[in-house]
């Protein structure tokens, strides 16, 4: 270091000290015995690092600039201020970590290999400190995406294998030699990165500026890289993915972009499936979560675009040569096998062993588990679902997210003839849904089903984390998701329970880590208990609360499923060897869930209140059908031989509820409880102990599936650890249990095969679509029948046992008629009409119908759907209803067929009509006699299209205007600004008399109330997402990751170093 500076070019060497140990003598003597003859020093010491160490410095490097940080900004920006201390811009910098050792000669190498390839930036070969014959990083490879994977295998020795110089896309930090010239020109480091990702971003840019970037193996340095153990950094790994994705986006070129943010998503998400089931979910979620804060760093991305332009000196495919063609992961699984078979076969034992853990095998079943989802859907993800059963549209085509606003913030419920009352929240729910969907509600039907099946593998996985490792967890999410409740919800469109399936696995998991009840050894005595405190605590309830509010939005019979399965674990706690404090928390969390919801979810929920709440949440329900006890376990399944094969599933079920260890006993009776309960209430519903309206059947399987899927994870973790010893016959229960499971998954083998889950073709709404349009008048349709049959929220016929009926306005069914609506005064008459028809007290019932402006009624006698095809005990309902339709005088047939019957109400008014003088008479009198002794007449049908969510305008003569629509004051009528008060009309209905002619507008008047509520509605909801997704926990993130770096340097010492 003596030697005269005019003898080779001038070298600084960037030191960055951060509170180093006993090791950082020998980086300070490997400076100093440097056989390179120009060579300075500049070391800079954060604000933590005691002042001995510049002492310790000076000692070593007498020659040495020591300068001293404040606090701690990181490596990037502490090294970026050699600039400022350093004058001139000839020679090299050489950035250090303080856990670097160089070899002799290792300055020499790397400068003589900067002149000779005309290098801009050149590296060294990195070993491991204290083993120097392992190699640690021969320069790094990076995909499109800027994941950076190491040239060697993880624990290679080195045998001169990798000692050939060559073009790298990026080197570590930790010793980097840089021309003065180049690192000046590009501004040095990015300022935004102060830990995590600095080599990738500055590297790129050297590319860009058509520079070479080189690793000389001849020249060697021992390096610690103990980064995690020196320095703990929140959040690490998130901010490690947010500077990857930034710099990528900065700076690949503009056409590039749109391809690589595809990219970054599809890898993400790659990323995501397979780390959720190989234990690594945590990790994985760092990269989507960072191209989710993509729009949140836009504007930091384009400044910085701005920054590097003029630095784009070479056509972009120039850098994208340089990078692997495949993905960073492939190539690292690559050579990670490499390792273990040269780790296998070599007779040294290697420093680093390689793992070489369950988890390939696991990521390679959860990819087979995604494909057969995959397989299974293919035909509804390329096409469409069949609108069978519940699957209904959401919403009609011609509605926008700006109409369900509109109608959720109304105060009109649209369900059966509608009434003056709150929207259902799953109008609000859709809106949002529709924003993220951009208006395809078919697409967002499709979404839902296929994903169902993803939510419900990735929520029993979560939930058997209490019970075993990755491979337990896997078997539960397969079992689970492979079981028949999921295949025959979307066979037969059964929406409820596919929902309640989806879900029912994410409710148990948050009630568990609420009771704090976790995974156990096996040998442990007894369950443990360690709940969660503070917030933690409160994001798992938020979390539970909101998961059940949302079920309940959609499927108001899930709080029935919930309630039940709280009951079942309640029963299951007498006999757990668990606390009862922890089963208690189980309980209890589930049970307040159900309060929050029905909170949540009010203004709707209100109507739950009252003599027919539980009308209200199951509707007509499902009739008896005289189903035995193979019929029940089988969930659904009508094949003669695979109905015995699903059998198989209880198989560990009863096994574990005798024989699991102690610590798992508490789980093995909680699943035997999942899957008795349901059991015992559906055998005796079909025995007849049960007659009030019962939950649908697949509704009720979801708990049953849950449980076997848990009580075989109970078993194969039990055959696992096991394997170790001798054969015994726990041992042997258990093998019996997983082999039983095991083969009650071949019924998804026939299921997937025309990969649209045998869905049948959907006659039914095919048939519906010969309803003419509503151009003469807006009308509503009856659909009566079998409840099995009927796609919307049904009523039961109380003159007729089995017999439903459910309400649509102009046809087609859409959610909202799928859920409750408050009972009002028209549905009164019109249950009193369908009893006049049933009974044969009149032949003109059709006449009782009109004025509900009822025009069809439509009766199904059959689908192609499991769910209805076994007989009702009360017998074929719909076939006497149409023979009884047929004897009234109003009905004409429009179409029969041995799947459907259309009648048309030839008496039927317009939804809006202007009544003739004898018929506004008749409305005042609501009379029965009168509407049966006369058919009422229309002069005129009226604001076609009606909508009470808007105002509806026309042209009016004088007359009254009847509007088939419940009563209320709130509905409001002027005819050229003179407002006409309403009036009931029919003894239901609404009716204005109009003395004048001229422009008419209708529209409901808005309760105040009613916004209040909803206003309070959405504040609740806003409150509970907020403490769920704790956005918190990513404002820390979002505002580390935009930061730029300030560093300041004591002014206690002006030194510089002149070149």
């Amino acid at each position: 270091m003596g030697a005269p500076a005019h003898a080779a070019p001038p070298v600084v060497a960037v030191l960055v000290v951060h509170e180093p140990g006993d090791w950082f003598a020998e980086s300070l003597a490997s400076l100093a015995m440097q056989d390179y003859p120009n060579l300075r020093v500049v070391a800079f010491l954060s604000g933590s690092t005691e002042s001995a160490i510049g002492d310790q410095i000076r000692t070593a490097l007498p020659s040495a600039l020591v300068r001293q940080v404040e606090a701690n900004p990181g490596f990037g920006p502490v090294a970026n201020q050699a600039m400022r201390v350093v004058e001139g811009t000839d020679g090299f910098f050489l950035f250090l970590h303080d856990d670097v050792a160089l070899q002799r000669d290792a300055v020499t190498s790397l400068v003589e290999e900067a002149f000779r390839s005309n290098a801009a930036v050149v590296g060294p070969k990195l070993v491991e400190w204290d083993a120097p014959t392992v190699l640690q990083h021969v320069g790094l490879d990076a995909d499109r995406t800027g994941r950076l994977v190491d040239v060697v295998d993880p624990g290679e020795r080195d045998q001169e294998q990798h000692d050939a110089v060559r073009d790298t896309f990026a080197l570590p930090s930790a010793c980097l030699l840089v021309r003065n010239d180049i690192f000046r020109t590009l501004g040095g480091f990015s300022p935004s990165i102060p830990f995590f990702g600095e080599e990738l971003e500055f590297c790129w840019r050297v590319h860009l500026l058509g520079a070479r970037v080189l690793v000389n193996p001849s020249a060697v340095a021992r390096h610690r890289g103990a980064f995690a153990a020196r320095m703990f950094l929140p959040s690490a790994d998130a901010r490690a993915a947010r500077h990857r994705v930034r710099t990528v986006l900065s700076c690949v070129s503009l056409s590039q972009m749109p391809v690589v943010v595809v990219r970054l998503l599809l890898q993400s998400l790659a990323e995501l499936v397979i780390g959720v089931f190989s234990g690594s979910a945590r990790n994985a979620l760092v990269g989507l979560r960072a191209v989710a804060a993509i729009p949140v760093d836009l504007s930091a991305i384009v400044a910085r675009r701005r920054t590097i332009a003029p630095f784009r000196r070479v056509p972009s495919r120039e850098v994208t040569a340089l990078q692997l063609r495949s993905t960073a992961q492939l190539a690292a699984f690559a050579r990670h096998r490499r390792a273990l078979r040269e780790q296998q076969t070599s007779e040294t034992p290697s420093l680093r062993p390689v793992a070489t853990s369950g988890s390939r095998t696991t990521v390679l079943l959860a990819l087979s588990l995604l494909a057969l989802v995959i397989v299974g859907s293919r035909q509804l993800i390329w096409g469409e679902v069949s609108p069978v059963g519940q699957f209904v549209a959401f919403a009609r085509d011609d509605v926008s997210m700006r109409d369900l606003v509109r109608q959720y913030l109304s105060g009109w419920s649209f369900g059966g003839f509608g009434a003056p009352t709150a929207s259902p929240t799953a109008l609000g729910a859709l809106a949002i849904a529709g924003v993220v969907a951009v208006g395809r509600f078919s697409g967002l039907l499709t979404f839902v089903v296929v994903g169902s099946f993803f939510v419900a593998a990735v929520g029993t996985w979560r939930l058997s984390g209490a019970i075993g490792d990755a491979r337990v967890r896997l078997l539960a999410a397969t079992l689970y998701a492979a079981s028949p409740v999921g295949m025959l919800a979307v066979r037969d469109g059964r929406r409820d329970a596919l929902i309640i399936w989806a879900l029912l696995p994410w409710i148990l998991d948050f009630a568990r880590r609420i009771a704090g009840l976790d995974r156990d050894p096996l040998d442990a005595v007894r369950e443990s208990s360690v709940r969660p405190t503070g917030a933690r605590r409160s994001q798992l309830a938020a979390s539970l609360l909101f998961v059940v509010s949302a079920m309940f939005a959609f499927a108001p019979v899930s709080a029935a499923v919930v309630a039940m399965v709280a009951v079942a674990l309640l029963v299951a706690a007498f006999f757990a060897s668990s606390p009862w404090r922890a089963n208690a928390w189980l309980v209890v969390s589930l049970a307040l869930s159900l309060l929050g919801a029905f909170t949540l979810n009010v203004p709707w929920a209100v109507q739950l209140i009252g003599a027919e709440w539980w009308r209200a949440l199951v509707g007509a329900g499902h009739p008896a059908t005289g189903a035995s006890l193979a019929d029940v376990l089988s969930l659904g399944v009508d094949n003669s031989v695979l109905r015995w094969i699903v059998v198989f599933a209880y198989v560990p079920v009863v096994l574990m509820a005798l024989v699991a260890p102690r610590a798992r006993n508490a789980w093995a009776l909680r699943s035997f409880a999942l899957v008795a309960l349901p059991v015992a209430l559906r055998l005796a519903h079909e025995r007849g102990l049960i007659t009030v309206s019962f939950v649908e059947p697949l509704a009720l399987a979801a708990p049953i599936a849950l449980g076997a899927a848990l009580a075989a994870a109970i078993a194969f973790s039990g055959f696992l650890a096991g394997r170790t010893r001798a054969l015994e016959w726990r041992q042997l229960f258990a093998t019996v249990s997983v082999a039983a499971a095991l083969i009650s998954l071949s019924p998804i083998a026939v299921s997937i095969l025309d990969g649209r889950w045998s869905q049948p073709p959907p006659t039914l709404s095919q048939l519906l679509t010969q309803l003419p349009d509503d151009s003469a008048g807006d009308y509503s349709v009856v659909t009566l029948g079998d409840p099995r049959l009927l796609s919307m929220w049904s009523r039961p016929v109380d003159a007729v046992p089995g017999l439903a009926y459910g309400i649509a306005s102009d046809g087609a069914p859409t959610l909202v008629t799928q859920l409750a609506s408050e009972r009002t005064l028209m549905n009164d008459a019109l249950d009193r009409a369908l009893q006049v028809a049933m009974t044969g007290e009149s032949l003109r019932a059709g006449r009782l119908l009109a004025p509900l402006g009822v025009r069809f009624v439509v009766v199904p006698l059959r689908d192609g759907t499991l769910h209805a095809r076994r007989a009702a005990l009360s017998g074929d309902v719909g076939v006497g209803a149409v023979a009884r339709l047929a004897d009234q005088l109003d009905l004409r047939r429009v179409y029969s067929s041995t799947d459907l019957a259309i009648f048309e109400n030839m008496a039927a008014l317009p939804t809006v009509a202007v009544l003739d003088e004898r018929s506004a008479l008749t409305s005042a009198q609501a009379l029965e006699a009168s509407l049966l002794a006369e058919a009422l007449t229309a002069r005129s049908a009226l604001l076609p299209g009606f909508d009470p969510t808007i105002v509806n305008r026309g042209s009016l003569s004088a007359g009254t205007v009847h509007v088939a629509v419940p009563f209320s004051q709130r509905w409001q009528m002027t005819v050229d600004g003179a407002r006409i008060a309403p009036r009931v009309a029919f003894g239901a209905t609404t009716a204005f008399d109009a003395p004048v002619a001229g422009t008419v507008e209708i529209r409901l008047r808005a309760s105040s109330a009613q916004r209040l509520l909803v206003a309070l509605q959405v504040a609740l909801w806003l409150v509970i997402v907020a403490i769920a997704f704790n956005p918190s926990r990513f404002r820390g993130r979002v505002r580390a990751a935009r930061q730029v770096v300030e560093v300041s340097l004591r002014s206690d010492d002006g030194a510089r170093v002149v070149l």
